[in-house]
């Protein structure tokens, strides 16, 4: 699989612009909500199902990206890259941020698949794999901004966006970063996007 450029996969695909500073005293923001984001059922890597809209993303600040297992290059470089991103946001993660793993090959990427795959990455909670019907994942490809322009190359699976799509849904505000920057360089863009809640 080749990385794509920011340019070709982040910002063409960006959902919207990521909200400046005080913007939010100016305007209210509502999320886009079930109707764009769909409620597909998908099950995570220890086989619990949920809700995408409503139980996985509604209100909440995420962390998404497309992998799949049978992407043994930059996917397992991808994944070791945000396993130490995981490290260095710390007990953020779970409790301010949830991280996300959609598979690209559902049909062999079961929850268990799923599981052994997470386990060779030693990821923590707030870090879910799921995995689901092969239709509505292509749904949420397309509207996470995950698709590729040229249908040539979106039809090639070793071709997809090594990005992380960061969101925060209540205010409709959504950036993406490549996957592969540095740990330090990709938790600083995530510490800006999301900065820790104050105290009080």
């Amino acid at each position: 699989m080749n990385r794509r450029t920011l340019a070709k996969a982040g910002l063409g695909a960006a959902l919207a612009p990521l909200a400046l500073p005080g913007a939010a005293k100016a305007a209210t923001f509502t999320g886009r909500g079930a109707g764009y984001f769909t409620d597909a059922v998908l099950t995570t890597h220890e086989g619990r199902q949920a809700r995408f809209y409503t139980d996985l993303i509604k209100g909440r600040r995420v962390l998404i990206n497309f992998v799949f297992v049978g992407c043994s290059d930059v996917c397992d470089s991808v994944t070791a890259n945000l396993a130490a991103v995981q490290d260095i946001l710390g007990d953020r993660v779970g409790s301010e941020i949830l991280m996300y793993s959609i598979s690209l090959q559902p049909d062999f990427d079961t929850p268990e698949v799923l599981k052994l795959y997470a386990d060779r990455f030693a990821i923590r909670p707030g870090w879910s794999f799921l995995t689901g019907d092969p239709a509505d994942i292509e749904v949420l490809r397309w509207r996470l901004g995950f698709a590729d322009i040229n249908p040539v190359l979106d039809a090639d699976l070793f071709q997809h966006a090594a990005m992380l799509r960061i969101g925060e849904e209540h205010l409709d505000r959504w950036t993406m970063a490549p996957a592969m920057l540095t740990p330090e360089r990709l938790a600083e863009t995530i510490i800006r996007v999301f900065p820790p809640s104050r105290p009080g």
